[in-house]
C-alpha cells in the first residue's frame, strides 16, 4: 500500500471514530435533557410568556391595550413671537406602559403647515395621566393650532408597580411688584416614598378662572432622599393674564422609576418596578 492510500485510510478511520462519538453524544443530551417545564409558573426556557409559547403547547393570548388617550392641548404666548405648549396624556391600561416613547409637538399655520416643531421622549407608567411640556417655540409666524404626535412607542407589562409617594403643598404664586421677572411661585415638596431618588421633576401649569392654561414653567429638584422636604421656586420673565382669587395651580411631580440612574444607592433599587419587554404590541405612531 502506498503511503498515500495509508495516510486516507487513517483519515476515514479517524472520522469515522469522531461521527461515533458525536453521535454518542449527541444521544446521551437527548437522555439527560430536562423535558420543558410549562407549568412551573416562570418565563424559561424560551417561552413567549408564562408558561406559553416556545416549548409549550399553550399559546399565550395577546392582551387589548389601549392606546394612550390625548386629553387636552394648548398654546401659551409670552407676547413677543414665543410659544410654550403643553399636552395631557392617560395612559388606561392597568398594567402596560412604557420606559420611552418618543413624541413630537407640532405649531400649524391657517392652512396645515407646520410652523415649527419640537420633538422629544418620556415615559408612562400604567394608569397614569401626565403632562408633557416644550418650551420657546419660534414659528415664523402665529401659530393657528397644535398638533401633538407620538411617533414611536414600546408597551412594557409591569410585574410589580406602586407610584412614588411625593407630597406638594404650601403653594403660592406671586406677582412681582418690583426685581427681576413677572411673577414667582413658590412650594414645598416632600418624598414621602422609600426610595431615594437622584431627581425629581416638577411641572407647573397655572389656569385661569376658565381653566385655560395662561404660564408653563419646569424644574428639577435633584438628590432628594426618604423624608427630605425641598423647596420648589420658578419665576416668569413675560406676564400672563390670571385672577389671584380664580387661579388654579398645578404642580406634577413626575419620577422615572424606570431609569436604574434614579435610584441612590442609600435607598433601594428598581426591583419593585420591574418589567418586562412585551415588545412592540399595539404601536401608536398618531394621536387625534
Amino acid at each position: 500500500m502506498s503511503p498515500t492510500k495509508r495516510i486516507l485510510k487513517r483519515l476515514v478511520i479517524v472520522l469515522i471514530y469522531v461521527l461515533i462519538a458525536a453521535l454518542l453524544g449527541l444521544a446521551a443530551y437527548f437522555i439527560v435533557k430536562p423535558k420543558p417545564t410549562c407549568f412551573d409558573g416562570i418565563q424559561n426556557q424560551n417561552e413567549e410568556g408564562v408558561d406559553c409559547g416556545g416549548p409549550c403547547v399553550k399559546k399565550c393570548e395577546t392582551p387589548v391595550i389601549d392606546n394612550l388617550k390625548i386629553e387636552e392641548k394648548a398654546i401659551v404666548t409670552d407676547g413677543f413671537g414665543s410659544y410654550d405648549v403643553l399636552a395631557k396624556v392617560t395612559n388606561t391600561n392597568a398594567e402596560f406602559g412604557a420606559a420611552s416613547f418618543k413624541y413630537a409637538f407640532d405649531l400649524l399655520g391657517s392652512d396645515g403647515e407646520i410652523l415649527e416643531k419640537k420633538e422629544g421622549t418620556s415615559f408612562i407608567l400604567p394608569a397614569q395621566t401626565k403632562y408633557i411640556l416644550a418650551f420657546n417655540l419660534k414659528p415664523r409666524t402665529e401659530p393657528a393650532s397644535l398638533e401633538f404626535r407620538i411617533i414611536s412607542f414600546k408597551w412594557l407589562k409591569f410585574l410589580e408597580y406602586e407610584e412614588p409617594s411625593i407630597d406638594v403643598y404650601s403653594k403660592e404664586l406671586n406677582i412681582v411688584s418690583g426685581g427681576i421677572g413677572f411673577a414667582e411661585l413658590k412650594a414645598k415638596i416632600r418624598n414621602r416614598s422609600d426610595y431615594d431618588f437622584k431627581e425629581i421633576v416638577a411641572k407647573i401649569v397655572i389656569r385661569d378662572q376658565h381653566d385655560k392654561p395662561v404660564a408653563l414653567n419646569q424644574t428639577s429638584i435633584n438628590d432628594v432622599r426618604v423624608n427630605d422636604e425641598r423647596e420648589i421656586v420658578v419665576r416668569w420673565d413675560n406676564p400672563f393674564s390670571v385672577d389671584p382669587v380664580s387661579q388654579k395651580i398645578e404642580i406634577e411631580k413626575e419620577v422615572n422609576v424606570l431609569d436604574n440612574y434614579n435610584f441612590m444607592e442609600e435607598h433601594g433599587t428598581q426591583e419593585q418596578y420591574e418589567s418586562y419587554d412585551f415588545g412592540n404590541v399595539n404601536d401608536q405612531t398618531s394621536n387625534e
